[in-house]
């Protein structure tokens, strides 16, 4: 009769251990028939992705001159640090590009003092994200729409026709999707009287900026078709 004991058990968590270590180095891992890591988050087809700079729209003063620099290289990092992908700085060698426009800067004074001086204030940023396939155009950051319960798809439904090398191709009559950009608020905090500054604020946003977008990158979740 198997008993699960308690040396059972922490020999079964030093397995799940090393599995995870060895894992990650690849991306995932398969723990009880789950897929665990990276591999089960971001699409496997996709293995490069090209960051230009952002472009930056707001109106900029001081503190916030070269905002889109900073927030291009949190997002680098971000990306090779989480995700399977690659950044490359080649489009014409890359499967996928993330444009990014800023939109707005907006610093809000939320306290003041005594002496009329701020006590605490917060700096909200909008940027606008466009995530797109360079190999057929497809606009990944757009929302799927399924189809309605009933209707066929006509690109899984129907048969393929038999191949005869003598035809030509057929042309291309895909429609060219828009793109819908998706937007992203992040907010930071600044209270100088707990030794926050504007560039405390700022670093904040960067980190929340970064981890949106590659929270936007992973795969969408579906169900199974029902029986």
């Amino acid at each position: 009769m198997f008993r699960f004991s308690r040396r059972r058990f922490l020999a079964l968590g030093a397995t799940a251990t090393l599995a995870a270590v060895a894992g990650c180095r690849s991306g995932g891992f398969t723990f009880l028939g789950y897929q665990v890591g990276a591999d089960a988050l971001y699409d496997p087809n996709i293995r490069t992705v090209y960051v230009p700079l952002f472009n930056n729209r707001a109106f900029q003063t001081t503190p916030y001159r070269g905002f889109e620099v900073d927030v291009t290289e949190a997002l680098v990092r971000e990306i090779g640090k989480t995700t399977t992908f690659r950044v490359t700085s080649d489009p014409s060698t890359a499967d996928t590009e993330l444009l990014g426009n800023i939109v707005s800067i907006q610093k809000t004074l939320l306290n003041r003092n005594q002496q009329n001086m701020i006590r605490e204030g917060e700096i909200a940023v909008t940027v606008d994200v466009v995530w797109r396939d360079l190999r057929d155009g497809t606009i990944l950051s757009n929302p799927r729409r399924p189809l309605p319960p009933g209707v066929p798809n006509p690109l899984l439904d129907a048969p393929p026709p038999p191949f005869d090398p003598n035809l030509p191709l057929p042309p291309d009559v895909r429609e060219i999707e828009l793109p819908l950009p998706q937007r992203i608020i992040a907010t930071g905090r600044l209270i100088p009287e707990l030794g926050e500054t504007n560039a405390t604020a700022n670093t904040a946003i960067y980190k929340q900026i970064a981890e949106k977008i590659v929270s936007m990158m992973e795969q969408k979740w579906s169900l199974p078709p029902r029986p």
